[in-house]
């Protein structure tokens, strides 16, 4: 399997929403906006898709790193995608999904439901054209991803758990903004249900995963450089 992670913007961010533990500070970091490209068994899989509306982007202070320039050397054509996973339905993942052909498309049923009632129409209309496979708990993806519904982050938010080259790893969705949510056992604070978040987060802990996020700016510092804003995990 190839897995490659897409930094596709980047912007501060306050402290107090990456842990819940400094919920009164003010303090700031930087963070990443990403998404991850996965080939295996000559599938190409999309790990949530990104978005690109300049006036979420203002609002939210985000910098478009201009990535779409760089996807040539992965794959050539979005209608060559054979499955698109949402790990949930906020805008920064799932608004690019009409950029799509006809993937099929792997979401929790919770935020499949959410993503009819609130996601933008070109989203909506992509989601009644594709097979979509809504999970409530478990689903696995070419023998490959474990899918799995926390519903810490939000209400159907979702994980990707996979094995590859004897290391265990999961994909976050934003049960983790960083690494280090999970490292040092530390909940999110952004979620809707805390209890969810923290047995997730302590369950992953104690078993040693690899974590791999949508925020973390460090994974683009660890893992070598396709280009600028890609780097390859496997």
């Amino acid at each position: 399997m190839e897995l490659y992670a897409v930094r596709f913007g980047e912007s501060s961010f306050q402290l107090k929403y990456i842990y819940r533990d400094t919920n009164h500070s003010e303090a700031i970091v930087k963070i990443a906006w990403s998404y991850y490209i996965a080939k295996h068994n000559h599938k190409t899989i999309f790990i949530d898709t990104g978005f690109r509306d300049e006036h979420a982007a203002i609002q939210w202070g985000i910098t478009f790193t201009g990535v779409e320039n760089e996807l040539g050397s992965i794959i050539d054509d979005l209608s060559l995608v054979d499955t698109v996973i949402i790990t949930h339905s906020h805008f920064d993942h799932i608004e690019n999904l009409d950029l799509f052909n006809t993937p099929e498309i792997i979401i929790s049923k919770i935020d499949y439901e959410h993503a009819l009632n609130q996601c933008s129409q070109a989203v909506k209309e992509k989601l009644l054209q594709c097979h979509v496979v809504t999970v409530e708990d478990e689903y696995v993806i070419d023998d490959l991803f474990r899918f799995k519904v926390i519903g810490g982050h939000s209400n159907g938010s979702s994980v990707l758990y996979f094995e590859a080259n004897d290391n265990n790893y999961i994909i976050t969705g934003d049960e983790c903004y960083c690494c280090d949510n999970m490292i040092s056992n530390r909940p999110i604070g952004v979620y809707s249900n805390t209890e969810h978040n923290e047995r997730f987060l302590n369950d992953a802990h104690h078993s040693g995963l690899i974590p791999l996020p949508f925020h973390d700016l460090n994974l683009f510092e660890q893992y070598p450089a396709v280009s600028e804003h890609i780097v390859r995990i496997l």
